[in-house]
This record gives structure tokens, sequence and C-alpha cells, in this order.
């Protein structure tokens, strides 16, 4: 039997609102270990633990056979690299700066000047290695949160790290990005790296574990073989009950056109972007990292400048100069990085359901918070929000967060909204939650644009869908015409 690489035993962890009680765990050489569980089950608490980010209460943790004392706990885990759900890039080094952050070249290691051509050269190679879909002149600041994870998986794959934790690393990558990922997963495995691997994707549990563990409510509830286990009894375990649904989906009749938009363009990266969208209809648009996915997004609510084309509001022209503007004409975002471009960290979870809708309960003179507070409960108890003491919302659960995003636009009473990679890294539950509050919006004759890298998600929840390749749609069809083999044929088809 192969002695385990890593090893907790009976790690206790006391916090105010949440602990983690006893948990044992190991990790083998070579081997992907996946940790599954609902959000706010304990998973990431446990991966601080495990990297040193956050010392436990009580327990032992051992590395290659050796006790890890709590003092030496960071300086001892050189050996482990964290690789987060958000990606951790610094957006004004390049991309090779950003890969071999750990490991520049120097030209001269007494001055710490460093050896560009060396780095650009070595990266260039790297990419080249592992067909990557981007280019090292390429800004980090243009890129996706997709393309960033691409840039994190490549430290991962570089690093000397005996232990590689990776938290939701394909919440956002299409099929096709995924089974590129996937080929590095099963480098870095190759070199007898232990994995463990944070997921909610079933399918990825599948193809790449070894073994699987289930959390619950800071508890271990299960170690099996992947081999010996069902889809069910994951499901069941992590939730303790069976979902069969995981797509609830309404019927109802379209209505007129909500939103009408005519030869959408943006510098070189967007071109003769076309489409309607209707009062009950969920729009599905898809394509690759690196699509412009998002960037669409973002022209929409006018958060980028320059933008040409028609935008046309329930039959009337507008402009959609700025966000005010787009708010104002009734349209809402769900932006991908809720983290950074959504939500205010230093706000608790009620101001930041309200801080869209103040307007709404002002007079000319002042905010009438009761009446505010009293709706904002409302769609909290609504939406299924846990609250708790915490003043921060950045202590809610990932799932919390979006459900108060959700409730922060419902508070609005937008009639449009963009919703980009709106499930991503949240457990299967947390998933249909969001997929039946979506149903309640088309209820309201809301028209949605549903942004996903999830083909199945796509097809099991929208009315249509688009496919973005090559900076245009290349396709708009009723999602029941078309499969996720063509759309993924779409997506990868080059001009």
């Amino acid at each position: 039997m192969n002695t385990p690489l890593l090893q907790l035993e009976n790690i206790r962890l006391e916090l105010e609102n949440f602990s983690l009680l006893d948990v044992s765990l190991d990790l083998l050489p070579g081997e992907v270990h996946v940790i599954m569980g609902e959000n706010r089950s304990g998973k990431s608490l446990l991966m601080q633990v495990i990297s040193g980010i956050v010392p436990p209460d009580s327990g032992k943790i051992s590395l290659n056979g050796l006790e890890i004392k709590s003092k030496a706990h960071k300086a001892s885990y050189g050996d482990i690299l964290y690789i987060r759900q958000d990606a951790d890039i610094m957006p004004n080094l390049t991309i090779a700066e950003n890969m071999f952050f750990n490991n520049l070249p120097y030209k001269n290691n007494l001055m710490k000047q460093i050896d560009y051509d060396r780095l650009n050269y070595t990266c260039q190679l790297l990419i080249n290695e592992l067909k990557l879909p981007f280019s090292i002149h390429d800004k980090v600041s243009s890129l996706g949160l997709a393309q960033r994870q691409f840039i994190e998986f490549c430290r991962a794959y570089i690093s000397n790290a005996r232990v590689i934790i990776l938290d939701e690393p394909f919440a956002s990558l299409t099929i096709y990005e995924r089974q590129l990922l996937h080929s590095v997963v099963r480098k870095i495995q190759a070199k007898g790296t232990g994995i463990f691997y944070i997921t909610h994707r079933l399918e990825d549990v599948f193809l790449l574990g070894n073994r699987i563990s289930i959390i619950r409510r800071g508890r271990v509830l299960a170690t099996k073989a992947v081999a010996d286990c069902t889809e069910e009894e994951i499901i069941k375990l992590m939730s303790g009950q069976y979902l069969k649904d995981r797509y609830p989906k309404i019927d109802k009749q379209i209505g007129k056109i909500i939103l009408s938009i005519k030869n959408l363009c943006f510098e070189d990266k967007l071109e003769n972007i076309s489409f309607d969208l209707h009062k009950g209809e969920i729009l599905g648009i898809t394509g690759l990292a690196g699509s412009g996915r998002s960037l669409l997004t973002s022209c929409l609510f006018g958060a980028t400048r320059n933008v040409k084309g028609t935008f046309q509001i329930n039959g009337v022209p507008v402009k959609i100069h700025d966000p005010y503007t787009a708010i104002a004409n009734g349209i809402a975002l769900i932006p991908e990085n809720r983290i950074t471009d959504s939500i205010f960290g230093y706000m608790n979870i009620q101001d930041n359901v309200s801080v869209s809708a103040l307007k709404r309960f002002a007079n000319s003179l002042m905010i009438n918070s009761s009446i505010m507070m009293d709706a904002v409960r409302n769609y909290i108890d609504k939406l299924n929000i846990s609250l708790h003491q915490e003043n921060s919302i950045l202590n809610y659960s990932g799932g919390d967060q979006q459900k108060a995003v959700f409730a922060k636009w419902m508070l609005s009473r937008a009639k449009i909204f963009i919703l980009d990679e709106p499930t991503r890294g949240l457990d299967i539950a947390s998933k249909i939650d969001i997929y039946n509050y979506i149903n309640d919006l088309i209820k309201k004759d809301v028209g949605i644009l549903f942004i996903s890298s999830d083909i199945e998600e796509i097809l099991g929840i929208c009315d249509r869908v688009a496919v973005l390749s090559d900076r245009t749609f290349v396709c708009d069809v009723p999602t029941k015409n078309i499969t996720a083999e063509k759309i993924l044929e779409l997506a990868t088809k080059e001009a």
C-alpha cells in the first residue's frame, strides 16, 4: 500500500459560525482526490488549513511522514500550491511574469535583473507544449476569467510542489477547454504530485478522480474509490436527498421583442453581432475562452466605450453609454466574477441587496429605510439566503453571495437580465435554486441573456442558443434544434 503523501488526523477548527469537526483525510502520490460538498460544507476552509492559511485548533497534519507543527506551518508548506477558484493573477504583469513569478530567470542573480528573452522563450515553449489559447504578447488585464485560469494551471504544471489544491478549476470553461486542461491535470499527476480537486461537476469526478471524499457541515461523511460510486449516491451524500431534475424549466408563451441589437461591433474583437430577445425568453450565449462572451456583456451594459451598433428596448432606440444608462433602461448585469465586479465586500448582505434600488424607496428628501428593509428581508427570505452575524458579505458562501446579487437586481425591478456564468462555482442544489429564480423572472416577462460555458446547462435551461466564434454569432437557433456536439463544432470552427 502506498504511503500517504499528506495526512490529516482529527483536524478541528471552531469559528463563530462554523466548525471543522474531526476531519481525517489522506492524499497519495500521483492521486487525484476529489473533494465534494454543498456550499458552506467546509471544503475551502479545509483547504486553507491544509495550505497553512488558517491553523487548526487541534489535530495532526503530516507531510511526507513528518508532522508539521503549527508555528512552522506556512514555512513548511512550500511543497503545497493552492490554486483558488478566482484566479490570483497580477494584471500589471505580463503572462510570462505571472506564469513564472516564483521562478523568474535572472541575468544577474545578485541584482535580480530579469532575463526577459529567456523568460518569454520559455513561456512560449510552455504555451506550445500545452496548446494554450493565447499569446505571450496578450495583456493579462485583457484576459477573461477562463483565460486567467489557464495561467494558474501553468503555474501548477511547472511548480515543484508535491501537493496541489485545485479549487473549482473548470468552473467557467467549455467542454473543449476542460478537455485541454484535463490533459494538464494528468501530466501533473504523472509527476507523482498529489492533487486535492474541489469540484461541483460530477463529470469531472469520473473523468479524473481516483478517490472522492464528501464533506457536509464540517464533517467527512465518506471516502470511497470513484470506481465504486454512482452519480445518484454522490448527490445524496452531498445534499441528503436525490435531485431528479437538474434543469427545471417552465413552459411559457414567448412575448414581444424587448431588446434588439443590430450590428454591434467593438474594435477587432466583436463584429456584426445581431439578435433579438423576447419577453419571457432565455437566450443562451456560449463560446470558447477568449471568444468575447464577457466582453459582449460589458458592451451591452455600457461598461465598454466606443461600441458601435444600434440598440432598441421595447421598439424604442436607445444609446447605452454607461452602466447608469443601462440600469435606467431596466438592464441588469450579473457578471462572471462576482467578487471583483458585483458585490461590495465592506458592506453587509442587506446593504448589498438594497444598493441598486435606493431610488425606488426615496422621496425628495430621504430614503424610507423601514419600507426598504422590509422589501430587502422579503427577497432574502424568498431566495433562501442564510443570514448570520457576519458584517461583510465576503464571509458568506459563494451560493449566498450569488443569491444576494440576484436579489439586488430583482429588487430593482429590472426587465432585461444579462447573466454571465451565473452558476459558476456553485453546488448542484444552489444551481437548481438559481434556475428556479430564473423561472420566477420569466413568469414576470423578463428577458434573459444567459452566458455560459456549460453547453449542457445551455441546452437544459435556455429557449435559444447563439454560438460566439470568430468575433460574431455563427448560429442562433432554438435549443431543441441543436445538439451539444454541433455547438462544440461551431465554437471550435476556425474562420
